[in-house]
């Protein structure tokens, strides 16, 4: 009976000591692993890449970060894609461009993270070979992904109009009715000869759909015909609007110069410049404007004094 009083609180204790211990244990190694877990999970890249028709490609490069990571600067980016772009020129044998306009950054902030956007419109990315357009060739420059910002996943989307003719390598997820090619890693695709055919839709040859074709060529006929019809008639009246606001223009014209005129005269003759404009309520530009204009008719005479210019009304120098 001792024997048992004893050990029940000893067998207690030391229960407690193991779970305290287990506990330190356990908040020791969440410690070290969440610095770990933090920069594995707010600094990485996905690409995404837009396939247009024309055999252009709409770029977009998401950097995933803490707030405190710094982004690529704009002239740390163009320089970037300018040079990856070179570098796919060499490989391709093909004339490639940046449309500049298309240049942006955009950077989005919450409390802890930021989200920054890299995009650009790559032209003749695609190489076009009847209805098909043929994508990859270029990622076969020297360290493709490397030149922008390393391997990340990518996920290709292409116009709903086209279908997928083959793709290789194999992407982890394709989803036809999006129009969307994923791969979780860029290094599948630079270290193989990858080969994405693209196809445009066939058009039914059914006698319904000739019917349909037929009907929708008229529409268009038609419609065509009612807006050159509404066109001319826009540019009829915009001309015949300009002629009436060029007759306005040089009616109110000579109408500000009889009111310069009035003015001198009802100031007995001669006036300061700067008091026509403060008084006539017209800009220095105007003012000067009307003022040469009077001068070459020979209404006026203007002669500097100071800063200023002297105005004086022709018609009372002949009466005088």
């Amino acid at each position: 009976m001792l024997n048992n009083g004893w050990n029940a609180p000893y067998i207690e204790t030391r229960m407690k000591n193991n779970r305290v211990t287990a506990c330190l244990i356990t908040g020791i190694l969440l410690l070290l692993l969440f610095p770990l877990h933090q920069a594995s999970c707010q600094n990485y890249y996905e690409y995404k890449v837009q396939i247009n028709a024309d055999g252009s490609a709409l770029w977009n490069a998401t950097q995933f970060s803490s707030i405190n990571t710094p982004a690529d600067t704009w002239e740390g980016f163009q320089e970037k894609i300018f040079n990856l772009v070179d570098s796919a020129v060499n490989v391709t044998h093909r004339e490639m461009s940046i449309d500049e306009n298309t240049i942006q950054i955009k950077t989005t902030m919450s409390a802890d993270s930021k989200i920054t956007e890299y995009s650009f419109l790559w032209q003749n990315f695609s190489l076009i070979l009847g209805k098909e357009l043929l994508v990859g060739d270029v990622f076969q420059a020297p360290n493709f992904f490397a030149q922008l910002y390393g391997d990340a996943a990518l996920q290709l989307s292409y116009p709903s109009n086209f279908t997928v003719k083959s793709v290789f390598p194999t992407p982890y997820d394709r989803q036809d009715s999006a129009g969307t090619l994923r791969w979780s890693r860029t290094e599948d695709l630079v270290n193989s000869q990858t080969s994405i055919v693209l196809t445009s839709n066939p058009q039914t040859a059914s006698g319904s759909g000739n019917g349909w074709q037929q009907y929708a060529l008229v529409t268009f006929i038609s419609l065509v015909g009612v807006s050159l019809a509404f066109l001319g008639v826009y540019v009829f009246r915009h001309r015949k609007n300009q002629g009436k606001s060029k007759i306005a223009k040089t009616v109110v014209i000579a109408t500000e110069e009889d009111k310069v005129i009035k003015l001198l005269r009802e100031s007995g003759g001669t006036m300061r410049q700067t008091e026509i404009t403060e008084k006539c309520r017209f800009s220095k530009a105007k003012t000067s404007q009307l003022l040469a204009t009077l001068e070459q008719s020979g209404n006026i005479t203007r002669y500097k004094k100071g800063r200023d210019k002297i105005v004086t009304l022709q018609e009372r120098v002949k009466s005088e």
